[in-house]
């Protein structure tokens, strides 16, 4: 049995990720059960959402023995492999929560450009929102405002054709922009410019209040005919019957337009929509008003109605004629603008926090990351700094005596360290409590053999000549917020939702990055 992915699906996994991220922001689903709504959600866990940074050992040498410090290196491409989850929850040093208001639903942007030749929304067309040949996509972004195109097509000499759109879309308030070269535009959206999700790829799509009047903008529109199957052997332009019916299932009378196929080799390729006294193409909406444009339709008070459904059919052109197929494209009873989150290509998610420095109590250590990662449905230990400031230490650490102060300033972020049968990459020293952060991984340098917490262990280098960097280890320290095992040493703490691998990207106590995940569903 045939099956696909439609586009509805896309857009309601994106919606279902924003909202379950928005609801555990918003619900302090981190907070004991007691005090929080969780016990109201009989579907969902503790589904706490955060971003995480880690990975503070290098890259393995590339397939071509390439190292990572090299300008030739390729970074490892993630695999998806539960041992990969694994070891992202093993590198991490630090996560951070999202905030309710810094998740969105996004569209890739696409700037409209003077000279290009744009798409039409067409409700059968499954690449409108994509280019294709010398077709762009039928949604742009302008400033900080969301165009669609509803028609692009003139008529010189007879026949349609696909025009350049050299006037920039300017309609505000969810009305049409109709310049004088026969593009007709629906200001759908808008959004704020200084919005931290706004990017010069991807445009936020904020969820749209107009008033009736605006939605009456739109609402109802039929704005295009499109061609399902041009069929062959059509030697004259055959007949397009229109039939428009309102929601109460009242078919509504014109004739003030008409339907004309064009025909090319035989096969339709496009069928107009155009007025009947000009000939011209025409946009209509049947409704009380008609002044946004000129020529466009209404209806007696009596079949006072939006249109709501249409079908086509196509008879003649020849006695050979056959297996053409149409299908009418018309706007949400209540507007394009009113349904953008379900209209527009929202199949994007956008996630934003940043990382001020070290954060508080120095939850953030700035190390070198080479992981990016979403982490879902985790536990904490309810240490400093867990519901506070929304952000986790995931470090381990040893508390070491006699520290060999030299030895320990030679250290670098990713050597390994053995105390014991235990290895482990060394992260940084706190000299004021004397403690070693540390992580461990499924690389062959090191195990993940816990370090001696008791005895006569001395933590040294894995050098040639091994270096002494303490005398002994008097604790050893899962995080005080963040134990990558979580309650059960036989389960990794969360689900990564999501992970990007990246060049080694250096931070300090000074510097904020501004972290931004873009998941396509």
């Amino acid at each position: 049995m045939a099956a696909i992915i439609t586009d509805d699906f896309r857009r309601n996994q994106a919606r279902l990720l924003v909202n379950d991220i928005k609801a555990s922001a918003d619900s302090n689903f981190d907070s004991p059960a007691s005090n929080s709504v969780e016990t109201s959600w009989p579907y969902r866990g503790n589904n706490r959402y955060a971003i995480g940074l880690g990975k503070a050992d290098t890259w393995a040498n590339d397939a071509n023995g390439v190292a990572e410090d090299a300008t030739a290196f390729i970074i490892p491409a993630p695999d998806g492999t539960i041992q990969e989850d694994h070891d992202i929850i093993n590198n991490l040093f630090t996560l951070k929560d999202i905030a309710g208001a810094n998740v969105k639903q996004l569209i890739a942007k696409n700037a409209w450009t003077s000279g290009r030749k744009y798409k039409v929304y067409d409700q059968s067309d499954d690449d409108m929102f994509y280019s294709t040949g010398d077709l762009y996509p039928c949604v742009v972004t302008v400033g900080s405002s969301i165009y669609m195109c509803l028609s692009n097509t003139a008529i010189n000499d007879g026949f349609t054709t696909v025009l350049q759109s050299t006037t920039t879309p300017s309609a505000s308030s969810f009305a049409l922009s109709t310049p004088a070269q026969g593009y007709v535009w629906a200001h759908v959206a808008s959004f704020d410019s200084n919005d931290s999700l706004a990017t010069n790829q991807f445009s936020p799509v904020n969820v749209q209040s107009p008033t009736v009047v605006q939605i009456d903008k739109t609402g109802g529109l039929l704005t295009h005919i499109g061609v399902t199957n041009g069929g062959s052997g059509y030697t004259t332009p055959p007949t397009v019957t229109l039939t428009l019916v309102t929601a109460a299932g009242v078919k509504i009378d014109s004739t003030a337009i008409s339907a004309i196929a064009v025909v090319e080799s035989g096969v339709i390729t496009r069928i107009d929509i155009r007025d009947v006294t000009s000939n011209q193409l025409h946009l209509g909406s049947y409704e009380y008003w008609t002044n946004e444009a000129s020529g466009f339709l209404k209806v007696e008070a009596s079949k006072a109605g939006r249109i709501a459904s249409a079908t086509v059919s196509i008879t003649g052109g020849g006695s050979n004629a056959s297996g053409a197929t149409a299908y009418a494209s018309i706007a949400p009873i209540s507007g394009f603008s009113k349904n953008a989150l379900d209209i527009l290509p929202t199949w994007f998610v956008g996630i934003h926090t940043d990382f001020d420095g070290s954060e508080t109590d120095g939850d953030a250590p700035t190390l070198n990351f080479r992981q990016v990662s979403l982490l879902k449905n985790f536990a904490t230990t309810g240490g400093e700094g867990d519901s506070d400031t929304g952000i986790l230490d995931c470090l381990n650490s040893i508390t070491i005596t006699g520290p060999v102060s030299a030895a320990i300033g030679n250290l670098t972020e990713g050597d390994v360290l053995v105390a014991g049968d235990s290895k482990f990459y060394y992260n940084y020293y706190d000299s004021g409590t004397s403690k070693i952060y540390y992580h461990q991984n499924s690389n062959s340098d090191v195990n993940m053999i816990t370090p001696p917490a008791i005895g006569t262990d001395a933590v040294v280098t894995t050098d040639a000549s091994p270096v002494t960097i303490a005398t002994d280890i008097t604790a050893v320290d899962f995080s005080a917020e963040y134990n990558i095992f979580g309650a059960s040493p036989n389960k990794r703490n969360g689900e990564v939702v999501f992970q990007e691998n990246r060049a080694p990207f250096g931070r300090t106590p000074t510097q904020t990055e501004e972290v931004k995940l873009i998941i396509q569903l």
